[in-house]
């Protein structure tokens, strides 16, 4: 896939089935799903990648739905619909990942915390997303545990409270947050 042929903007209205889809397609959550949150990756007038930053309403704010097609894969496309989303973001912000991906969202300054330590609807997100490891594991699809990454504003630049210990391999093929 063409790089220059791929272009990163804000959704818009008529972006939010293509978006709902693409969220559906890798089975994340679908609920929460407000396109004006998210941006879009697009390719030859098509939605290709997709990520939001969900706002909750105990203030607190979650970077989810981060989702790219299978073909598009392995381009850098989530990164640069992270790069764009974050650019000038300076609220802290969460992130539920799979241990595996948790190490690629350090070049944002996110880092891994103890679960106690988010806020209440991050937590609640974390939990349903565990719930929905245990059913796979019945489903008879790969489980893998989830962990809570954090970012934080120190000194005007956007950098994570605490280091984390390695959690696995950086990924460039559009890792997903659960939404």
């Amino acid at each position: 896939m063409d790089q220059l042929a791929v272009v990163v903007r804000r959704a818009t209205e008529r972006d939010h089935q293509a978006i709902r889809a693409l969220v559906r397609s890798e089975r994340l959550n679908p609920t929460g799903i407000n396109w004006p949150n998210f941006m879009v990756a697009v390719a030859k007038g098509r939605v290709i990648g997709a990520v939001q930053i969900r706002k909750h309403s105990d203030g607190s704010r979650e970077l989810g739905s981060l989702v790219v097609t299978k073909e598009a894969r392995s381009h850098g496309i989530a990164s640069r619909l992270i790069d764009t989303l974050l650019a000038d973001d300076q609220e802290p912000i969460w992130l539920i990942t799979a241990v595996p991906n948790a190490n690629a969202y350090s070049r944002w300054g996110f880092e891994q915390i103890q679960v106690r330590e988010a806020p209440a609807k991050v937590r609640r997100n974390h939990l349903m997303g565990s719930m929905a490891r245990i059913i796979s594991f019945f489903k008879r699809r790969p489980m893998q545990q989830l962990v809570i990454l954090e970012r934080r504003p120190i000194d005007g630049r956007m950098t994570a409270r605490k280091s984390a210990p390695g959690l696995g391999r950086e990924r460039d093929q559009g890792e997903r947050a659960p939404a």
